[in-house]
This record gives C-alpha cells, structure tokens and sequence, in this order.
C-alpha cells in the first residue's frame, strides 16, 4: 500500500495561491448574494457589510414583480436554446465535411472560417445591422437567432476533435451501411461528446449574457431578454439605486447557466473521453 507523500513548502505554497486566487473569483459573485438577501438599501451602504439575518428572501419575488420577468426570461431561453443548437449541429456538419469529404476548395474554405475567427465581432456589427434591417428583422426572434447559427470557433473545435479520432470508426460504420449524417453524429459527434457539450456551454453562455446585440436589435420589452432587462429595471429613487432588488435580479439571471453546466458536467468525464473505445 503507498504511502502518501508528506506535504512540502511548495505544496503548501500552491494550496494557498489556489485558495486565495479562488477567492478573488467568488468574491463578486459571493458580494452579489449577499446583496441580494439584505433588506433595504441602508443595509446596503452600511459599514461594516454584513451577512443579513434573516435573509430577505422577498427581494427575488420583488425582483421578479418590478419588471416584466416572465416575458424577459422566455426570450433569454428560446433565443439562446435556438441559437445554441443551431450552432452545435452546424458545427458538427461542417467539421465532418472537413475532415472525411472531399470537395474542390475545401483547404481554401478552412481558411477563411480561420480569417473570420480572427476578426474581432464588433467589426461586424455595424454590416450585420445593415443586413438585418433591410430583412426587416429588427425586434424580432430572427434577429437574435439566425446571425448567430453558425460560429467559426465552434468548427475549428470540432474539426481538430474529429481529426483526432482514428478513420477507422468511420471507415467501419460505412462497411455497415451508415450514411454520412448516422457517422456525423452517432458515431463521431458522441466520441467528441466533451469537445461539444464544452462548446455548447460556451454557445449557451455567450448569447445568454448578450447585450449589446440584444441592445442593438430590440425596441420593445416584448423581445428584450435578461441581460438587457436588469439594466432597464435599474431606477434611481430617494435613496438611490436599488442595488439589493438589482442583484437579486442578477442573481435570477445567472441561475440557468449553474443548472445547465450541472447538467452537462458528466460530459466531462474519462468515461466519455474514452468512449469511442465502448461503441
């Protein structure tokens, strides 16, 4: 039986600049919470900052009343569900065109899913506005989906993915008669399950935290999303901002993205990193 191995300076001196650096991430999500369950906005600006006791666990129904939520809340998940999936399926198609087609310019059109990769977002904005509105497709569910169902980062990653999956579990699928789009995502897609389920979450979260696209293309509460509608709900009163209703409402926000990464965490695993070798 092995003995494990005494703890040494520069073990210790690694645990306490993980524990500290893992504090300076929490704090603000931590200082949020908090804010979040204190009563009213003198407890806010008190000093010293104090947990609350008892929580006011009203300030999330409060929150919830002080702003058309519900509307908000159906638009975050339908555009960024919609927007997600177009983007995995999209990439899965397109890396598995790069990496087991044969077609004329294939080389060329990598090349330029690398050239668009590399120009920054906000160049585009300004022609994509222009696009959308001449589709008249402002404030609408088309304009907060369709310029976003398909992402040059996610291509690239499922392309090197699948170029490291060996043509053998192609090549055999094809012996058994699948058709390309059963070796796509049966068979290739599930063996880079965590190179997806990672770009799912990022896909989900990118457009789940949008703003300014949001901002840029709604003109009415009936199509504005979280993000965009916690800013609109910030008022100045008597006593100035209502920070603890505005971090409650944060807070509401962020609470899909923790399921959502709960859920696909599993995906993560060495089980399914090696379970091409089970199929």
């Amino acid at each position: 039986m092995n003995k494990r191995r005494p703890l040494g300076a520069a073990d210790i001196a690694g645990w306490a600049f993980l524990i500290v650096l893992a504090l300076l991430v929490s704090a603000p999500f931590l200082w949020m919470l908090v804010t979040s369950l204190q009563p009213d906005i003198s407890a806010v600006l008190a000093r010293p900052f104090r947990f609350p006791w008892p929580p006011a666990f009203g300030n999330y129904a409060e929150a919830w009343r002080s702003a058309p939520f519900g509307i908000y809340t159906f638009n975050s998940v339908s555009t960024a569900l919609a927007a997600t999936l177009l983007q995995v399926l999209n990439a899965i198609l397109c890396a598995y065109a790069f990496t087991n087609l044969r077609f004329p310019g294939k080389n060329f059109v990598f090349t330029l899913v690398l050239i668009v990769l590399m120009i920054p977002s906000q160049v585009a904005v300004v022609p994509s506005y222009a696009v959308i509105s001449r589709l008249g497709w402002l404030d609408t569910y088309r304009g907060l989906i369709i310029p976003f169902a398909v992402d040059a980062f996610g291509v690239f990653l499922l392309r090197q993915t699948f170029l490291s999956i060996p043509k053998d579990y192609a090549e055999a699928a094809r012996i058994e008669g699948a058709g390309h789009l059963r070796i796509a995502f049966s068979i290739l897609g599930r063996m880079a399950s965590p190179s997806v389920a990672a770009f799912a979450i990022m896909a989900f979260k990118w457009r789940w935290n949008d703003y300014f696209w949001v901002l840029l293309m709604t003109t009415s509460d009936r199509m504005r999303t979280l993000p965009v509608g916690v800013v609109m709900m910030k008022e100045v009163g008597e006593g100035g901002t209502r920070w603890h209703i505005l971090m409650a409402a944060a807070v509401i926000v962020m609470i899909p993205l923790m399921l959502m990464y709960a859920f696909l965490q599993k995906y993560f695993t060495d089980e399914y990193l090696q379970g091409g070798l089970k199929i």
